[in-house]
């Protein structure tokens, strides 16, 4: 259901007063209104009655005129968050088939985001934007920067809310963060549009602790949706990093009959990371491939060595393909705190990190113009 807030806004600038925000839910409606263009952020389905979508950290821009706005939801699953002129954001949780209108605003052309807070099990729909005749305006336009996050839970905010580490399921989905997590921060930072195409547990070839070996993130990837096969395809999404966290793979491996030791396992891993850069390189040829890798500087040396032949490994296959550039990151992980669900990264974790993510591609800029 809706949980709304009332929001009594401070100042927009000198001079200026922003009237109290209304928010109200009801059934959608079918009055005479006209649906606003959007500049979207991360993977949908694009239909007549609006945008299907699953990966997490989708959002929605738009611009419009007027004292008031209608979003149309059909999401029973989500969390979302609206802001509006950059005001304190408005939450809506789990809408259903509903209309969310904001009102009282002032008489003059705003600017509104929806972002997409929680991750999703099944597909939902957004219908879009709506004003009364007249009030329409273009989207914002596309920002020349773009990043794409390929990974798992840390990369949607998995928990991120949470001030423990023991929670229930109801508790990981009410305290799920992707717009706060270290992905989305980062993006932002550099101004980028972004997609994080993340799921929970999800690994390249093996899922968290063995699971759902038929969805890794190597098979479910390149899809629109995760739950349906068809691809995803958009000529305008074109970034100029991509970056890869795929690590969830080693978590409670055991010896088995497709790996019948470690080696053989980091081995199989390696030839399907390079082989994955490749399709990507394929899809986003302008592409820098920026990789979340493991800091051996503690591990045994017979490990640490291993996990070398398989970066070289992996490097190779890339700028074989003709990728641009392929950088490892170590991620020393006792530099940062795990507090939140099931010992995932709190806020406080999330900033560092995307602190750390920024440090890093800041020192490589010409990630971004090509060279």
């Amino acid at each position: 259901m809706l949980r709304f807030l009332i929001l009594s806004a401070a100042l927009a600038m000198v001079g200026d007063v922003r009237p109290p925000q209304r928010v109200t839910s009801t059934p959608a409606a079918t009055d005479a209104q006209e649906r606003l263009p959007v500049h979207v952020g991360g993977r949908v389905e694009a239909t007549a009655t609006g945008y299907r979508h699953q990966w997490p950290g989708i959002y929605f821009e738009a611009a419009f005129r007027g004292p008031r706005v209608v979003l149309r939801f059909d999401d029973a699953i989500n969390e979302w968050r609206a802001s509006i002129d950059g005001a304190t954001p408005v939450t809506i949780d789990r809408p259903g088939k509903a209309d969310v209108t904001i009102d009282g605003l002032l008489p003059r052309t705003h600017r509104i985001r929806l972002d997409k807070v929680t991750e999703s099990a099944q597909p939902a729909r957004f219908g879009g934007f709506f004003v009364a005749l007249g009030n329409r305006l273009p989207a914002p336009p596309p920002r020349r920067r773009q990043i794409e996050f390929i990974g798992d839970s840390s990369m949607a905010g998995y928990g991120a809310r949470a001030d423990r580490i023991d929670c229930t399921q109801a508790q990981v989905r009410a305290t799920t963060d992707t717009p706060d997590a270290f992905a989305a921060l980062a993006a932002q930072h550099f101004g980028a549009d972004y997609q994080v195409n993340a799921i929970s547990g999800r690994g390249l070839i093996r899922n968290f602790g063995g699971s759902a070996p038929q969805g890794t993130m190597e098979q479910l990837s390149p899809r629109r949706l995760p739950a349906e096969p068809a691809p995803y395809r958009d000529p305008r999404w074109q970034p100029q990093i991509v970056m890869l966290k795929l690590q969830a793979d080693f978590a409670g491996f055991r010896p088995d009959a497709r790996w019948p030791s470690l080696d053989a396992f980091v081995a199989d891993y390696a030839a399907h990371y390079g082989e994955l850069l490749a399709r990507l390189h394929g899809r986003t040829p302008r592409a820098v491939f920026v990789l979340w890798w493991f800091d051996t500087s503690g591990a045994p040396p017979g490990q640490a060595a291993m996990l070398r032949v398989a970066e070289t490994r992996i490097g190779a296959a890339a700028r074989a393909a003709g990728a641009r550039d392929v950088l490892f990151l170590p991620f020393v992980t006792g530099q940062f705190r795990a507090t939140a669900c099931h010992g995932h990264y709190g806020f406080e974790a999330h900033r560092q990190i995307a602190d750390w993510l920024v440090r890093e591609i800041d020192a490589h800029p010409g990630f971004w113009d090509g060279r």
